[in-house]
Parts: C-alpha cells; sequence; structure tokens
C-alpha cells in the first residue's frame, strides 16, 4: 500500500467511524430521552414515511429488543445492508485509486428506491 493510499484508508475510516459515531450517539439520545427527531412527512399528511419508525428501532436495538426494532420499521435490516454495502462500494475504489463514483450495478440503486416506495405505500394500509 503506497502513501496515498494510505492516506485516503485513514479518512475513509475517519469518516465512516464519525457516522457510525453521530448514529450511535443519536441512538443513545433517543433511548434515554424518548424523544427523536419529528418526521417532516408525517407531520404534513398524518401518513408513516418508509422511515418513520428509525429512531425507536435503533433505541430498541441498544436495548437487545430485535422484536420491538422489527416492529417499529420492518425494513430496517435492509437498509443496513443497503448503506453498509453503499459505504464499501465507495471506499474502496476511493482507497485503492482515489476515485468515488456511483456504484454499480444501478439496478441495484432503483431496486433499493423501488422497495422503499412499496414499503412506504404499503404501512399505511
Amino acid at each position: 500500500m503506497n502513501p496515498h493510499q494510505k492516506k485516503r484508508l485513514c479518512l475513509a475510516m475517519g469518516v465512516t467511524g464519525g457516522g457510525l459515531l453521530l448514529l450511535l450517539g443519536y441512538a443513545l439520545f433517543v433511548c434515554y430521552t424518548g424523544f427523536g427527531l419529528p418526521c417532516a412527512f408525517h407531520l404534513l399528511t398524518g401518513l408513516d414515511c418508509a422511515a418513520c419508525g428509525l429512531s425507536r428501532a435503533m433505541a430498541s436495538l441498544l436495548q437487545g429488543d430485535f422484536t420491538a426494532a422489527l416492529g417499529y420499521n420492518t425494513i430496517w435490516p435492509l437498509y443496513l445492508a443497503y448503506l453498509l454495502w453503499l459505504s464499501l462500494a465507495l471506499s474502496i475504489p476511493y482507497i485503492r485509486h482515489g476515485r468515488c463514483r456511483i456504484p454499480r450495478p444501478l439496478c441495484l440503486h432503483f431496486l433499493m428506491a423501488a422497495v422503499v416506495l412499496v414499503y412506504g405505500v404499503w404501512r399505511n394500509f
């Protein structure tokens, strides 16, 4: 690994670690205060969006209650898997070559968007 790759690896790890720390801090905040960010879509329409319940799901996971987490938002594991894949698919080419492009296959992004859209509609019935 050359010095440029080492520098890019440290940057990628710092950004990823910082993002994870922010998520953990927010989840701990929700867990201990019971207060999460309100959903603008829910406030405007009275309907649940595809992300409604994620704060409560994260708080439940921190308490070890996997069943409650799935009850708050059923597809949070899919969000987690997609974000993990996206993080790796962006980081690896950046570390190796210094380039950061939208990862392929593009159909995976469209499939994820379709699943989120269908879930957002389905959960309101």
